[in-house]
């Protein structure tokens, strides 16, 4: 978390957190995913019970979607849009509104991957490739929350408009 904080401290203004999520945050949550990804391709690697592994497999291949294509509308349009624009650069309240929304669905479907993991507890006659699916699992949604938080507390709000009030 050390690390996060001193990456933070020097690069508050927007393009500066731009580029930590696309440079640091990205890269690190594709990583876990081709792991995971890798893992679930190979058919030899089924040892949990079957409904328990292909709706796992199912709920990471969703996931694993959504991620990727929030990854594209932000390093596509939004982020070159920020990193272009001077200081004072303000987007539409709706940009900020929809990528929550989407993240929202991340963090959804990291809660069912969670519950059906039973929180990531490993069994001890898990075999032990299983044994790091489920670690990189759970390093993926600590991946993902710390994404999710660099860019709603930090990143949107200090380039977000506000509400026009209503007189």
């Amino acid at each position: 978390m050390k690390q996060w904080d001193t990456k933070l401290q020097e690069t508050l203004d927007p393009p500066g957190l731009c580029n930590l999520v696309e440079k640091e945050c990205q890269r690190e949550i594709r990583l876990s995913c081709r792991k995971i990804a890798d893992y679930f391709s190979q058919e030899s690697n089924k040892v949990t019970p079957e409904p328990v592994y292909e709706l796992v497999q199912l709920l990471f291949a969703k996931l694993q979607d959504e991620v990727e294509h929030l990854f594209l509308k932000e390093t596509g349009i939004i982020f070159p849009a920020i990193k272009n624009a001077g200081p004072g650069y303000v987007i539409p309240q709706k940009i900020p509104e929809n990528i929550h929304q989407t993240q929202q669905v991340i963090i959804n479907l990291l809660l069912k991957l969670r519950q059906q993991l039973n929180n990531y507890v490993v069994q001890p006659g898990w075999c032990k490739e299983w044994r790091a699916c489920v670690n990189e699992l759970f390093l993926l949604e600590r991946e993902i929350h710390q994404w999710i938080y660099i860019e709603q507390s930090l990143l949107y709000p200090s380039i977000s408009s506000k509400p026009q009030s209503a007189e």
